[in-house]
């Protein structure tokens, strides 16, 4: 049973910008730090870089003064040219080379660091407590590996270096620009206000309609998958006009969103652009007259231009890449909240772990227990199941039925009472050892992407021969339907086995249970969607799988617990009845009342 207070965060949401950017950088040097070299390597390869980069303009500029000279008659030193050329030549692909290098370092370093990060969440999710997955929708937890992931690469990885690279750029080219002339450096950097304000306005008001198109697109894909998988009732009770008209709907508000951001974003360049041209034009003009006048020469002038055309990208770039960062720690603060959360069911630092298998007998000592503080969904429950006992569990949605195995389990731990494994309380077991110790089929079957025998295989690894599968499939009645599969036991269950029925997945869990050998057994439900015929035959199944196993039946369909050594009625959190199934049915009471109505008894 869930959670019935649980608050589902909206899926896939990433907020804008980290809470704390300072801490969630502090968390993130431990994995820069573990490829310190590259790192450094990087850094050096970013400076060699900008310092290239910069040359270029300062060597054209003196080949201009070197190589023309200027007088009654224009000549060219051809050979000092041929000299500047292939050092130009060089540089450019020395540059290349350099930028190349760092680009790869870097990818390489921002793979490794979300690889261990996914790694991590993945060994902490497996870990983490039932209560959280029933907090934290499904879609939040994916993105986190999936979009937040993907943000800190990107932060991490190109964003990082180009930030550096252009601080270090325009450092660069400042300094260079002020030991050329400090007159026209100084006009070169009145139009920085213009373009930070410029950018901050534009950025700002397309981020708006940025973030409705994503609202936008993930209601669509909502409205998507809903559609394909409710498929069937759609048709059939022919709503197919009305998903159309939701469909087009978020698709039109997708439309109009993303046409605005586009839009919104697109005058950014463009209008940078114009200020760059504007900025040239007065550099050219102010320095033309400052060489009429014998100020500057013609090549200090074009090393000048050259440094101008390339001045104001830097600064446009580090705007749009600081935003990239903000969202890469906004990922990251993400991802470090969900390995932060610490689990609460945990082994005990003096857990036993026997080296024999448990008896079976358990003992439910007056056990209560809520998911919510102050709502109770047990009171005070309870019975004794003796080794080799089937137990059986009915009562009406919300009696707690489920409840009692999900505690049986340690999936969550009781608030009151204690309950008994042979005798030890099992929170003192180890976690791994009480779990191993019982087979649970749960109502909804769960499969995996892989063969029929692999799924069937898969509580015990260590017995996967074909004869272990076929053995659990024939006592679990699915022999069969597995042998009309194109491919018997190497069939490939694809998407939860959503290539064989419901009732044929069901059976195959059935069979897994089988096959896990385990001392204890939890049925919760598990013939509900097994038609009448395989539920008699399975019958015999089960009388022979709970041999020396203590069975707990939870069931709705009576007739699947009439040999029940004795079964529990649940109401209101608490044993209403209990006894054997004609024990029940004598005294007349609730268990009476739900046999009389499924057997239309009047």
């Amino acid at each position: 049973m869930r959670n019935p207070m649980a608050q589902r965060p909206n899926i896939g949401s990433t907020p804008e910008k980290a809470r704390n950017t300072r801490r969630t950088l502090l968390r993130l040097l431990p994995y820069w730090q573990e490829h310190w070299l590259v790192m450094l390597g990087m850094l050096i390869c970013s400076t060699a870089s900008v310092g290239v980069t910069l040359a270029a303009p300062y060597l054209i500029g003196r080949a201009i003064d070197d190589c023309i000279h200027v007088g009654f008659d224009i000549s060219v030193d051809f050979a000092t040219m041929t000299v500047y050329l292939v050092g130009l030549a060089i540089i450019y692909v020395v540059g290349c080379a350099l930028s190349w290098a760092q680009e790869f370092g870097m990818t390489w370093v921002s793979q490794k660091i979300v690889t261990k990060l996914r790694r991590q969440m993945m060994s902490h999710l497996v870990n983490l407590d039932v209560n959280y997955y029933d907090t934290n929708s499904r879609g939040d937890i994916l993105s986190r590996f999936a979009n937040d992931a993907e943000l800190i690469k990107d932060g991490m990885g190109q964003t990082l270096i180009q930030v550096v690279t252009t601080v270090v750029s325009m450092v660069g080219m400042i300094t260079t620009m002020i030991v050329l002339s400090p007159e026209l450096t100084g006009l070169v950097c009145l139009s920085i206000p213009l373009v930070l304000i410029l950018t901050r306005v534009i950025v700002s008001r397309s981020r708006t309609f940025f973030n409705r198109q994503q609202s936008a697109l993930g209601q669509m894909n909502s409205v998507i998958e809903e559609s394909i998988n409710g498929l069937r009732v759609i048709r059939s009770l022919g709503r197919e006009e009305d998903w159309r008209t939701r469909f087009a709907t978020v698709n039109e508000e997708m439309r109009t969103s993303g046409t605005k951001a586009q839009i919104n974003s697109g005058l950014l360049m463009p209008m940078l652009r114009v200020l760059d041209n504007f900025t040239y034009i007065l550099v050219a003009v102010v320095g033309g007259a400052m060489a009429l006048r014998g100020m500057l020469t013609v090549g200090v002038i074009q090393s000048f231009l050259l440094y101008t055309r390339n001045f104001l990208r830097p600064v446009n770039m580090i705007a749009t890449q600081m935003n990239t960062l903000q969202s890469a720690f906004a990922g990251a603060e993400r991802v470090f909240d969900m390995l932060d959360v610490v689990p609460q069911i945990m082994d005990k630092a003096e857990a036993i772990n026997p080296s024999v298998d448990v008896r079976g007998e358990v003992i439910f000592d007056h056990v209560s227990f809520g998911y919510v503080k102050g709502k109770p969904i047990l009171k005070d429950v309870s019975f004794t199941a003796r080794p080799g006992q089937v137990i059986a569990i009915v009562g009406g949605t919300g009696a707690g039925k489920t409840t009692l195995m999900n505690l049986l389990a340690r999936f969550y731990d009781v608030d009151g009472g204690r309950i008994l494994l042979d005798g030890v309380d099992i929170r003192n077991y180890g976690i791994t050892y009480l779990r191993d110790s019982m087979a649970i089929v749960l109502q909804e079957p769960i499969l995996f992407t892989d063969t029929v025998k692999n799924n069937i295989c898969y509580g015990d690894p260590a017995r996967s021969t074909l004869a272990d599968a076929q053995e659990s499939a024939r006592l679990a009645m699915a022999e069969s339907f597995i042998n009309r599969l194109p491919h018997t036991y190497d069939t490939l269950l694809v998407r939860q086995g959503e290539n064989i029925s419901h009732g044929q997945k069901q059976l195959l869990t059935i069979a897994r249970a089988i096959h896990s050998n385990a001392p204890m057994l939890v049925l919760d439900e598990a013939t509900s969607n097994i038609d009448t015929h395989t539920e008699l035959l399975l019958q015999k199944a089960i009388e022979n799988l709970t041999k020396g196993r203590t069975c707990f039946m939870i069931a709705h369909r009576l007739s699947t617990i009439r040999d029940a050594d004795n079964i529990l009625v649940m109401q209101d959190g608490r044993i209403a009845e209990q006894g054997t199934h004609d024990q029940l049915l004598e005294r007349g009471g609730i268990y009476r009342n739900i046999y009389d109505s499924q057997f239309n008894v009047l």
